[in-house]
């Protein structure tokens, strides 16, 4: 009951969102982003515990709040993409955005190879599922089970739009195979905590942390290419997406070939976020391997 309770409430709320006028929009959500900021204590902890980590005493006090409170409002403007986004077509999603090094993913469509897309929990990564698959190519992407039922169908059918495909992380592994042999891309948010033993120890904005290895192990098995692609906020309905250099598995041979992809395709992460620290989910235990007690 409670869990439909709360999809009712979402409802209302989408409901809301797309008829009001985008100017009152924002105004909204930049309140709504506020005020859970200000409540959300467990969470913007986590976030500050983060910053002091990886910046120290580099940054002022003044400016890491200023990181966390935009990166709740980044987060808010999210969940409203979420929601606009399933009902645009590729000629409206394109008035939101510019593209940059478009070069890098034409070139690997052109000649014919196999495209697995790394990106972070930064700024809005959900746009592999609908930008991406429309401009570029069929995509494959996996994502966490939500706990309420009628979220993850609505969800479901969200990401499921726009040429994309979603997969329960945990029933990807054959997924995403099946996809690759398929010719469609796949894309894979690879930057949150996960047990070294699933995984590979990188070094991550500047701090030893676990990273899944999945992508390189797909790389190296269908000589795939990895893109790093990256979803940059500038505005409220206005975004750019930055692709960064291809990897190549092959350039990376030896006895430590996933070790080093994987260090690839963190310091491509890194490098992102900061230069612009305010969109990074910094809200999650992402040291909790190597700093466990720091979150207690």
């Amino acid at each position: 009951m409670i869990d439909y309770l709360l999809f009712a409430i979402y409802k209302v709320f989408k409901f809301v969102v797309l008829l009001l006028p985008k100017f009152l929009v924002k105004l909204f959500l930049d309140t709504l982003s506020s005020f859970i900021y200000l409540v959300n204590k467990e969470h913007k902890k986590y976030a500050k515990l983060n910053l002091d980590l990886v910046y120290a005493d580099t940054i002022t006090e003044k400016r890491k709040q200023e990181i966390i409170k935009n990166s709740y409002k980044n987060l808010v403007y999210n969940l409203y993409e979420f929601i606009e986004n399933p009902s645009l077509n590729l000629e409206q999603l394109e008035q939101k955005i510019t593209v940059e090094n478009e070069q890098v993913i034409l070139n690997a469509i052109k000649d014919d190879r196999k495209v697995i897309l790394v990106s972070a929990h930064y700024g809005n990564w959900e746009y592999i599922t609908s930008y991406i698959s429309l401009k570029y190519k069929p995509t494959t992407m996996v994502g966490r089970d939500m706990n309420n039922k009628y979220f993850n169908e609505d969800m479901e059918n969200n990401r499921n739009k726009h040429n994309s495909e979603m997969l329960s992380k945990a029933k990807s592994a054959k997924g995403l195979i099946k996809a690759l042999k398929n010719g469609r891309m796949i894309g894979l948010a690879t930057d949150q905590h996960i047990d070294p033993k699933k995984g590979v120890i990188i070094d991550f904005l500047g701090q030893k942390a676990s990273q899944v290895d999945s992508s390189a192990r797909l790389a190296i098995k269908f000589d795939a290419v990895i893109i790093p692609v990256f979803f940059v906020l500038n505005d409220f309905r206005n975004y750019t997406i930055k692709f960064h250099d291809k990897i190549e598995a092959k350039e990376f041979e030896g006895e430590n070939q996933i070790q080093n992809i994987i260090q690839k395709e963190a310091d491509a992460m890194s490098k992102q976020i900061l230069d612009k620290p305010d969109l990074w989910f910094w809200q999650h235990r992402r040291y909790k391997e190597f700093h466990k007690k720091m979150y207690e």
